[in-house]
């Protein structure tokens, strides 16, 4: 009977020793050291009068004695106790402690992947914003680059000359190449840059406007967006609106690097109606 309970005194106890290293893994994998440390104790303290409890005895009965002043008298020998089958049970303390390791090694393992599933998943999302960022820059770009109005306006941007535009053109470049890599961090300093020096770009060419050209090349300009304005007037007619974008381009091709993608949606919108069959 004795030797019953102390297998299942071992067996629940070893249980309950693995389920309080798994937590204190778990403590120690959300970097919680304070509480992990103290379970760990708590732990092994469990372990010892689980596992050893003839050891616990003997060290409450040598610290009893201490207190009580007994330790000072030197005990004779005891004569040699004959074995009672009441040992160790090893089989259990070893399936125990196997159990502990292997749960303690799955709890770690559990913990790393769970962290990494965590980090990948944190690193989408922000990549996913970074893009929805960097699309809102390019569609701003975009737009810029096919209103051609808007290039005579301020034409700073397109003129390779001006340092906030060689910055911007530098910064464009860099930040789609970073999209494509998996670094989320240097995708995100490539894109913070970009939209420093969009900022730049747009701020100097909104202040500088035409005012850096020299008067007859502002005079220029001036006279070719009236002729733009015509020619992207949907009421006149087909053939002074294509004839007055041709004139438009004509002035400003000499003085202003006017995006193609502009002069496409200009083209578009004045050229000739075909003739019908």
């Amino acid at each position: 009977m004795h030797q019953q309970l102390q297998w299942i005194v071992t067996v629940m106890g070893g249980l309950f020793v693995a389920v309080m290293s798994v937590k204190a893994f778990s403590m120690w994998a959300k970097q919680e050291y304070v509480a992990a440390a103290t379970a760990l104790a708590a732990t092994s303290v469990i372990a010892a009068g689980v596992f050893y409890p003839r050891l616990v005895s003997n060290l409450a009965e040598e610290a009893l004695a201490l207190f009580s002043g007994a330790g000072t008298e030197k005990p004779s020998p005891a004569p040699p106790a004959e074995p009672d089958g009441t040992g160790v049970p090893w089989t259990p303390l070893l399936v125990g402690l196997g159990g502990i390791i292997a749960l303690a090694l799955l709890a770690g393992i559990a913990a790393t992947l769970r962290d990494r599933r965590r980090r990948r998943t944190l690193d989408r999302q922000r990549h996913a914003e970074l893009d929805a960022r960097h699309d809102h820059v390019r569609d701003a770009d975009a737009a810029f680059t096919t209103d051609i109005l808007a290039v005579l306006d301020r034409p700073a941007p397109n003129d390779v000359s001006t340092p906030e535009t060689e910055r911007l053109i530098l910064a464009l470049d860099a930040a789609r190449d970073a999209r494509t890599a998996r670094d989320t961090t240097d995708y995100a300093a490539r894109f913070t840059a970009l939209e420093i020096a969009w900022k730049a770009a747009d701020q100097h060419a909104r202040k500088a406007s035409i005012n850096y050209l020299a008067p007859a090349e502002r005079r220029a300009v001036q006279q070719a967006r009236h002729l733009l304005t015509t020619a992207l007037d949907d009421a006149g007619n087909t053939h002074e609106r294509h004839t007055a974008y041709l004139k438009a381009i004509k002035l400003i091709s000499t003085i202003l690097t006017v995006p193609h993608e502009a002069v496409a949606a200009v083209e578009a919108a004045s050229r000739l109606a075909l003739p019908k069959k």
